[in-house]
C-alpha cells in the first residue's frame, strides 16, 4: 500500500515554496497553473502546494519535535511543523500590504520550548483561509529557523495549511482514515478483548505487580510470535514480530515495553538519556511502532511517537498500550484477577 502527501494551502509564500523547491520543480508547477491544469481562485498557490507536497519527502525537511529531541535544529534550517497555534491579529503594521497573522504554541512534546512567527495575511489563498487561521486551530507549518534563544524558536513560514495522508487504495486496509496511531481494539488478535469496558481501580493496580517480562511473553503468545529473545542493553525494541494483523491486514511491528520498574506515568524523559528509546525504536525496520507501560503514558510522549510517525521520507503508524489497556490484555489472558 502506497501513501503519498497532500497540502491544502491556507497562506503560502511563493517566492519561498520556490526557493524550497528549486528551479526546476517549481517552474514545472507554475507551467501547470498558466496551462488550466489547477482550477481554483489562486492557481498558483494550489500548484506549487502540490509540487511541495510531492517534494517533501525527498527535500529532507525534518519534523521540528524531533529535531529539537534530537538537539540537530539549526538556524536556516526548513523544518515542518503539524500541531495546535494561537493565530492572533493584535498589531497594526506601517508597511503598505502588509497585515500581520502572529502564532505561538508550546511545543506538544517539550513544554520548556515555544514556537512562532508572523506571516503575511494578504498572501492567503483563499476567503476562508482567514476563519481557519483565527484562534486556537491546528495547522501544518513549513518554515525557515529564524532564530532560537531561550527555549523560543522562531519560524518563517513558507506554507500554512492542512498535511493530509491518502492512500493511492481507497480500499485499503486501514480503512479511509488518514491518521498515523492504531488502537489496541484494531488488532484482530485482540479480538475477543472488549477497549470499552470498564475496569476496577483494583485490576489496574495489580498491573503494576506484573513482570515485565510476563507482559512481553504474554502478547507475543497473543500474536504467535514464538521467536522472544532476552532483553539486553543494546537493543531497539523488545519484541520484534511480523504476526501483527490489524483489520485483516498483516504488519510487522516494534514494540517497547515498560513494567513495574518505572511504576510511574511514562514521560519522554523516562524513555532513555534523552528520549532515545523512542529514536532506536523508530529505527527498527517495522510498519507499525508500539509503546506499552504499566501506567499512564502521557501526551507528550504520543505526541512524540506522532511526531516519529510523520517522518515524511517513511511514514509509520504507532499504537500506545497504557496500564488501563494492558489490564484489559491480561485479564482476557487470566494473567490477571477479576475484581468482584
Amino acid at each position: 500500500m502506497m501513501e503519498r502527501i497532500a497540502l491544502e494551502p491556507y497562506f503560502l509564500h511563493e517566492e519561498q515554496v520556490q526557493g524550497l523547491l528549486g528551479p526546476k520543480r517549481a517552474a514545472t508547477a507554475i507551467s501547470h497553473a498558466h496551462a488550466g491544469q489547477v482550477v481554483s481562485v489562486n492557481p498558483t498557490a494550489y500548484a506549487l502546494a502540490t509540487a511541495l507536497a510531492e517534494a517533501l519527502p525527498r527535500l529532507n525537511v525534518p519534523e521540528l519535535q524531533r529535531a529539537v529531541h534530537n538537539n540537530t535544529l539549526r538556524l536556516g534550517a526548513a523544518v515542518g511543523i503539524e500541531q495546535r497555534f494561537h493565530f492572533f491579529r493584535n498589531r497594526p503594521s506601517d508597511r503598505p500590504g502588509y497585515k500581520p497573522v502572529e502564532f505561538s504554541a508550546t511545543l506538544t512534546t517539550d513544554d520548556n520550548v515555544t514556537v512562532a512567527g508572523t506571516f503575511n495575511a494578504a498572501r492567503f489563498v483563499s476567503h476562508s483561509a482567514a476563519g481557519s487561521l483565527s484562534g486556537d486551530r491546528s495547522a501544518y507549518i513549513v518554515g525557515t529557523v529564524t532564530e532560537r534563544a531561550a527555549g523560543q524558536i522562531i519560524i518563517r513560514p513558507a506554507f500554512v495549511g492542512v498535511r493530509t495522508y491518502l492512500d493511492d487504495d481507497h480500499d485499503a486496509d486501514y480503512g479511509i482514515t488518514t491518521g498515523r496511531r492504531v488502537y489496541p481494539s484494531e488488532v484482530d488478535q485482540f479480538g475477543e478483548i472488549d477497549f470499552m469496558s470498564a475496569i476496577a481501580p483494583d485490576e489496574v493496580k495489580q498491573v503494576l505487580k506484573v513482570p515485565e517480562e510476563v507482559v512481553k511473553t504474554t502478547v507475543a503468545r497473543m500474536l504467535d510470535e514464538h521467536y522472544v529473545h532476552k532483553d539486553w542493553g543494546g537493543e531497539r525494541s523488545d519484541l520484534y514480530t511480523s504476526r501483527l494483523r490489524i483489520r485483516g491486514r498483516q504488519v510487522s511491528s516494534a514494540w517497547l515495553f515498560k513494567g513495574p520498574g518505572f511504576p510511574r506515568p511514562m514521560t519522554v524523559k523516562a524513555l532513555g538519556s534523552p528520549g532515545d528509546q523512542i529514536d532506536r525504536l523508530f529505527s527498527q525496520s517495522a510498519e507499525v511502532l508500539v509503546i506499552q507501560h504499566c501506567h499512564e503514558i502521557t501526551p507528550a510522549v504520543v505526541s512524540m511517537m506522532e511526531t516519529y510517525a510523520y517522518d515524511l521520507r517513511k511514514p509509520r503508524r504507532y499504537m500506545i498500550i497504557d496500564g488501563t489497556d494492558t489490564a484489559r490484555i491480561l485479564l482476557a489472558q487470566g494473567k490477571l484477577i477479576k475484581s468482584a
